[in-house]
């Protein structure tokens, strides 16, 4: 489905017409675009067209949210904000350029942490749930990277699928019922018990280091920020926190929730575009992975911290941002965008949810060739240690893509259809690669999509009610 410039300008009017909802917005944004025609400032926003879609679609995505999370923080007596590495890098340069330019009392600062770099030194504090942590699901998992969440080398992952009969399977691809089945072998391995202590609790020290020093154990008066989804990092850093102040109460303020953790204080979780316990609608057009290749920074992975002449440090893997080169220049586009928006605390909200809806809608769920082509060979990857990538929207036949379908892919998951699943990260831009000559058939499988989504969404809702 090859679309020639007619076809992309009309694409683009749609994003500028719904983006006209917002006019104070929608005045910036035209005036990026004049200034990067006119060459005042250096960015590039039509050689892919990722860079006009960026600025018209998440970068107004972004605002609205920082936008609500400042006005939320007022308004609850909070002074600080911790925006987390790394999705909170983006939302970070908005909430400083709003708090500057209103002079608002509050303290933005951005916290190097990582599922890893929390969870990692939390387990050494109930081993049963470290067990329960590291065996989720995802892209591709295998027994191997399941045990790496754990920090375990090589050597005693191979000791511990020994010890638990499964010496020659550390490789193989599991699905859903193969990790359950795991984990409940790896709860009755002793080896495994053994690993998971001794490197947690050699990477507690320097971890509690840093969030002393970052000011997180002194007093509750502040929010994490971040992207969200199931909400599990709030709940390893305030486990933290409270080993060494039990007072205090950790929350967050999230773009969006699928779920709460497990016995958590669900008060204590704040979403911005849904929440676990609604916005079914929001859930059905949304790509949160997507959402984190495009909204992120392009520095490595925290994987710890180390004492550092009288400070704390956090230590990051070595493989930058892959997406980093994209990265770049979204980020100099947000930056100007700031520079142009007027953020006056007394008007109206810049842009609300129903407008970011609309965009995410069209961008995410019903994407064309233009947005494939601008984001799909982005690289995506949901592994904990940061590796694995692929690209988001993955090159799956048709027959792959048909697997995704709920009957098929619950024969599949069941093991009563022997097949594997291809699973990709952004299903609606695989299937525009995929039915590239057949629109009518695309938009089928559009529906098979939310339809799949749907029955995921309102089991998780109904478990939350």
């Amino acid at each position: 489905m090859k679309m020639d410039e007619a076809e992309v300008q009309k694409r683009l009017l749609r994003y500028e017409t719904i983006l006209d909802e917002a006019p104070r917005i929608s005045r910036a944004v035209r005036q990026v675009c004049r200034d990067a025609e006119n060459r005042i400032i250096d960015i590039q926003l039509k050689d892919s067209y990722s860079g006009i879609l960026y600025l018209t679609v998440f970068a107004p995505a972004l605002i609205g949210f920082v936008e609500w999370v400042l006005e939320k923080t007022l308004r609850e007596g909070k002074n600080r904000l911790y925006f987390l590495s790394r999705d909170g890098w983006q939302m970070y340069l908005i909430a400083k350029k709003m708090v500057e330019e209103n002079r608002l009392p509050i303290e933005c600062r951005y916290l190097n942490v990582s599922r890893y770099s929390m969870k990692l030194p939390a387990y050494c504090m109930d081993i049963d749930a470290g067990i329960e942590s590291i065996c989720v699901g995802g892209i591709d998992v295998t027994p191997q990277r399941i045990l790496r969440r754990a920090a375990l080398t090589d050597a005693e992952c191979a000791v511990t699928m020994e010890e638990i009969g499964a010496a020659d399977d550390t490789e193989n691809i599991l699905n859903y019922r193969d990790v359950i089945a795991l984990r409940e072998k790896l709860k009755q391995s002793r080896n495994v018990r053994w690993f998971i202590q001794e490197h947690s609790a050699a990477a507690y020290n320097n971890a509690i280091g840093y969030l002393i020093q970052e000011g997180l154990c002194r007093d509750g008066s502040y929010y994490l920020v971040d992207s969200g989804w199931i909400g599990t990092l709030q709940c390893s850093i305030e486990k933290m926190v409270q080993s060494i102040n039990p007072e205090i109460k950790v929350e967050g303020c999230y773009f969006g929730m699928y779920e709460y953790p497990p016995n958590a204080d669900r008060k204590r979780f704040n979403t911005y575009y849904f929440s676990p316990k609604g916005d079914i609608r929001n859930k059905l057009y949304f790509s949160n992975s997507l959402f984190e290749t495009i909204v992120s920074s392009e520095e490595g992975m925290t994987y710890g911290y180390e004492h550092n002449t009288g400070s704390y440090v956090p230590v990051r893997l070595d493989n930058n941002n892959p997406n980093g080169q994209q990265m770049r220049n979204n980020i100099k586009i947000l930056e100007h965008l700031l520079d142009i928006v007027s953020f006056d605390w007394c008007r109206a909200q810049l842009i609300d949810r129903k407008t970011i809806y609309k965009l995410f809608r069209l961008f995410m769920a019903e994407p064309a060739q233009l947005e494939v082509s601008a984001y799909g060979n982005s690289l995506f990857s949901d592994n904990v240690l940061d590796d694995g990538y692929k690209n988001v929207a993955a090159k799956l036949d048709i027959e792959q893509i048909k697997d995704q379908r709920f009957a098929s892919k619950l024969l599949i998951i069941l093991g009563i259809k022997k097949k594997t699943l291809h699973e990709s990260a952004w299903l609606e831009g695989s299937a525009v690669r995929a039915y590239s000559d057949n629109p009518e058939k695309l938009k089928k499988e559009f529906r098979h999509i939310r339809f799949y989504k749907g029955f995921v969404y309102l089991k998780k809702q109904m478990k939350v009610w």
